[in-house]
This record gives structure tokens, sequence and C-alpha cells, in this order.
């Protein structure tokens, strides 16, 4: 019976491959397995947040109601003061390249 997970003793050169390539199959394995426990781990913590949100929701519509637009806007504020401020920086670029066209055309550099 030959096992090919065990290497055969009877060929020392090629001993070392082969408990090398054992190794790297465990190895794989048990990064597999690892990754699956995570994934499962991931998808049951967020399954349960989801089901503790839900019910949070339909027990205080209200005060979500209330979040969900306090959030908007605050969202919309700081994406319109993101607005303002790169036409601002836009805007004074364009002024200061206006004064530098009509300095050098009035030779007052």
């Amino acid at each position: 019976m030959n096992n090919p997970t065990i290497p055969i003793l009877d060929d020392p050169e090629n001993l070392s491959v082969k408990a090398a390539s054992v190794w790297e199959r465990a190895a794989e394995k048990e990064v597999a397995a690892e990754a699956r426990r995570a994934w499962t781990n991931t998808q049951e913590k967020a399954s349960e947040a989801l089901h503790t949100s839900q019910r949070y929701v339909h027990d205080h519509p209200g005060t979500s109601v209330l979040g969900g637009f306090v959030a908007g806007m605050l969202a919309g504020a700081l994406l319109a003061w993101t607005a303002a401020h790169t036409q601002r920086n836009d805007t004074a670029d364009s002024i200061h390249r206006f004064l530098a066209r009509l300095g050098r055309k009035l030779d007052l550099e």
C-alpha cells in the first residue's frame, strides 16, 4: 500500500522534495480551512448585524428616520463644503492668472 502523502524512505535525494510537497499541500489545506472558517464567521456576524439593525428600525421608526435625515444632512453639507472649497480654489487660481496676465500686458512686473 502506497500512501501518496507519506514520502518513501528508499530514495534519500527525493525525500526532501516529497516532504516539501506534502508540507505545501498540508499548508494549503490549513489555509483554505481557515479562510472558510473566517468567511463563515464574517457571514454570521454580518447576518446578526443586519437582523439587529432591522429589529431596531422596526422598534424605533421615528428615531431611525430622524437619524437617517441627520446623516443625510451631514453628508450633504460635507459635499457642499467640499465643492465650494474646490470652486473657491479654482476661482482664486483664475483670478491670480488673470492678474498675472494683466500685469504682463501693462508691464507691471
